[in-house]
Parts: C-alpha cells; structure tokens; sequence
C-alpha cells in the first residue's frame, strides 16, 4: 500500500529488492529449472514473480507520471 499512495514517484523508481530477496528468488527459479521445487517453494516463487510484477507496473506508471510533469 504505501507504494501505492505514499510514494513519490522517484522513490518508486528508486525501490530495489534487498539483495537476500534477490537471492531468495534465485535459489527458487535455479530449483524450479532443476524440477525440484517443494510445492511450498513454487508458492513462494509465484508470490516473488507477482511481486516484481507489480513493482514493474508500479515503476512503469511513476514514470509516466515524471514525464506529464
């Protein structure tokens, strides 16, 4: 939510993922691509690709937002 409504644009622009997450995610998708994934971690996966998902469309919109003003 307070990407969503408290956020200036630059600073959704600037949002990075901790590099822990970054690995998190790694670790998921190289077991995913081995076909070892638990079902737990293919959750976890798809909620991390929802999420960066988000965060892109969230991104693509501040943008726009910089470029009318």
């Amino acid at each position: 939510d307070y990407l969503v409504q408290k956020a200036t644009p630059q600073e959704i622009l600037a949002f990075k993922a901790s590099e822990e997450a970054d690995k998190r995610a790694q670790q998921l998708m190289d077991r995913n691509n081995a076909g070892t994934l638990t079902r737990e971690e293919q959750v976890e996966l798809e909620q991390i690709l929802q999420a960066e998902q988000l965060v892109k469309v969230l991104k693509a919109r501040a943008l726009a937002a910089l470029k009318r003003q």
